[in-house]
């Protein structure tokens, strides 16, 4: 397993493995959010939760597909 891991990590380009990096930072960000609410609340509200996700996650994506797009365009000058 951690040699597909492995293989996967080693083809793509610096600038992916920083977006994914990226990704990965802002989704344990979002955990942290997650759980802050969720003991200041004393409660596990789904709703909340699932609209706090969406809303954070599709920001992230969004800045992440225009990063995507800046840095190809600026590699592919180079």
């Amino acid at each position: 397993m951690f040699s597909e891991i492995h293989y996967y990590f080693t083809i793509l380009k610096d600038w992916q493995k920083a977006l994914l990096f990226s990704f990965v930072s802002y989704s344990f960000v979002l955990f942290g959010i997650i759980v802050a609410i969720t003991f200041m609340l004393k409660d596990f509200k789904f709703l909340l939760v699932f609209g706090l996700s969406f809303v954070y996650m599709g920001s992230v994506i969004a800045a992440m597909l225009v990063a995507r797009k800046i840095f190809k365009k600026r590699l592919m000058e180079q």
